[in-house]
């Protein structure tokens, strides 16, 4: 009787193809649900995002940038605006001055070109020495201002007219020459003068000399 029991199926199953397949679709949602997670956990999950932290109030404040403004390299310090303001070139500024008028310069009169005022000092001959010939060499001292000198001798101590002879020598030095010769054995009075284009300066004091003896 325990053998028939297990062969036999219940009524109620269904049989066959249709059976099986309404066992399948009965079944199936039930597997489908536990496997799956629940959509809206994971939409949360996927959907968060971290909150962006609020501004400062001075940045609040702040002018929108310019749409056209450059953008500053990376790491470059930001401009402000008294930088900005430096670079402007202020308006360009005139400033005109009264013409200082000065005086004149006063033109000193040129100094008129006078004669020497010292006197030549005499050298050689002097003291009523004996010259060696009768073409002897005379010498006197620079005078300042004299560009030439005149020589005078005469055996006349007040160097009268007919009397005495007379050279211009540029020098400081004079010989005389065979038409100013010395007479032999006469004794001579000499003096020199210092002059220029403005004139001639004094005398100088007379000197002695005398002429040698026939040779």
């Amino acid at each position: 009787m325990a053998k028939q029991n297990k062969s036999k199926k219940p009524d109620d199953a269904p049989q066959g193809v249709m059976g099986y397949l309404k066992r399948v679709v009965a079944g199936k949602p039930k597997a489908a649900r536990a496997s799956t997670p629940k959509p809206k956990a994971s939409r949360e999950k996927t959907t968060a995002r971290p909150k962006a932290k609020s501004a400062p109030a001075s940045q609040k404040n702040a002018p929108a940038p310019k749409k056209n403004a450059p953008v500053p390299p990376k790491g470059a310090p930001p401009k402000s605006d008294a930088a900005q303001s430096v670079k402007r070139k202020p308006p360009s500024i005139t400033i005109t001055r009264p013409e200082v008028t000065r005086p004149p310069l006063a033109q000193m009169p040129t100094p008129k070109n006078e004669p020497p005022i010292g006197a030549p000092n005499i050298l050689l001959p002097k003291g009523g020495s004996t010259v060696a010939s009768l073409t002897p060499s005379l010498r006197w001292m620079y005078v300042g201002g004299a560009t030439r000198y005149e020589i005078e001798w005469s055996h006349d101590n007040l160097f009268g007219r007919g009397h005495r002879s007379a050279l211009i020598s540029a020098q400081t030095a004079i010989t005389l020459d065979d038409a100013h010769a010395l007479k032999s054995g006469t004794a001579y009075q000499w003096r020199v003068r210092g002059g220029n284009d403005s004139g001639w300066g004094p005398w100088s004091n007379a000197e002695s000399f005398r002429a040698p003896d026939k040779l």
